[in-house]
């Protein structure tokens, strides 16, 4: 008996130590420090490592491989449902370039959490954008 509930137990963390991945990943292409494209990989049974290979492949894909566009991924979660909003904004930098950038935020809790979760994604990777700017959402979903 005793032998069995050492057995029990260990069974029990086993099965408690694997929980299934989820999880969710944006990558953006720039080009001195224009946003020239975005992919987004979410789902229950995505892993972060899985999505942002897959998010990465759909843009070379696409074409976006050239000399001097760097794909990176911009943000990510590992959470195993959430909100996701993708924000988009169109501007002009301080010496009157035009500017394209993307922000990607997640939030378990709603999709008006996730939105400020973009915004301060999208601020984070274009220090010239300014909320007076502007956005727009570019997509909102849940998985």
């Amino acid at each position: 008996m005793r032998q069995m509930s050492g057995y029990l137990i260990g069974l029990a963390l086993l099965l408690a130590g694997q929980t299934a991945q989820a999880g969710a990943a944006c990558v953006v292409v720039k080009k001195l420090g224009d946003s020239l494209a975005i992919e987004w990989v979410a789902g229950e049974d995505e892993s972060v490592a899985n999505a942002i290979e897959k998010a990465k492949a759909r843009l070379r894909e696409q074409g976006w491989h050239k000399k001097y566009q760097d794909a990176h991924p911009q943000a990510n979660t590992n959470l195993p449902h959430a909100h996701a909003v993708i924000v988009q904004t169109d501007y002009k930098s301080a010496i009157g370039k035009p500017r394209t950038s993307y922000g990607c935020g997640y939030s378990a809790g709603s999709a008006a959490q996730a939105e400020q979760a973009a915004l301060k994604d999208l601020r984070n990777y274009s220090w010239g954008w300014k909320p007076e700017f502007g956005y727009k959402v570019l997509k909102k979903f849940s998985y």
